[in-house]
């Protein structure tokens, strides 16, 4: 798929201005933020954050900072599935979402070392997003293994863990190196290019998942006509 991520931008801004527009400016503490504490505000944050992300990426493999690339793809990862973790019987909520939603909105600039409200689990995620990706009859607990395992390939990256530090490091002794300044070489940054392809058709189907679960017709086609 040729990635264009103007066009993907363009399509999550639509998204934010059509569903929870411009959030307020709070001059007492000196920040934006949205008045309106919903389930929609988070999940249109958390595509915005995909999209940025997805950009990332693209930048960092072109210039070789793999491992940092990995950490961003989880994070991306992390946003997609949890769209349709939000959504998945929106406009009815659940439990499970009106816990995660206020453990959002605890994460305020003035009071993110004091979150009380506990996460909701991973699990309970990835079984949102495999129940709407993939019907039960159709292999859905191959795709929910395959999630945790990506999910834990990918925290490698995030928490510094040795085999992925390894990763980095290139040459014949005694001219070995980690490549701090990034990977050079072609084949490897053209490699790990495939998973910024995957970035993009990974937050443009949770946009069009969004778009549609919150009415945005033309803008769901837009999307379906892309992909």
């Amino acid at each position: 798929m040729l990635i264009d991520l103007n066009k993907l931008f363009s399509i999550t801004e639509t998204l934010r201005m059509q569903t929870i527009g411009d959030p307020v400016w709070l001059p007492q503490k000196n920040v934006f933020e949205y008045a309106n504490q919903s389930v929609q505000v988070v999940a249109v944050l958390k595509a915005i954050r995909a999209a940025q992300g997805v950009k990332s990426m693209h930048i960092l493999c072109e210039n070789g900072l793999l491992i940092d690339m990995g950490a961003i793809y989880r994070c991306v990862a992390d946003c997609s599935s949890e769209i349709y973790f939000l959504l998945e019987h929106y406009p009815q909520s659940s439990e499970d979402v009106d816990r995660f939603v206020k453990a959002f909105f605890e994460t305020t600039i003035d009071n993110y070392s004091n979150v009380q409200t506990n996460y909701v689990p991973v699990r309970k995620i990835h079984n949102a997003e495999t129940r709407i990706l993939t019907s039960l009859e159709n292999g859905a607990k191959n795709r929910n293994e395959t999630a945790k395992k990506v999910y834990k390939a990918f925290s490698g990256y995030i928490h510094a863990n040795y085999s992925h530090i390894m990763q980095n490091c290139s040459g014949t002794p005694p001219d070995i190196n980690f490549n701090l300044a990034g990977v050079p070489s072609i084949q490897e940054r053209t490699k790990h290019m495939q998973l910024v392809d995957e970035a993009y058709s990974s937050v443009l189907c949770s946009i069009g998942f969004a778009s549609h679960k919150f009415g945005l017709t033309d803008l769901y086609r837009e999307i379906v006509h892309l992909l």
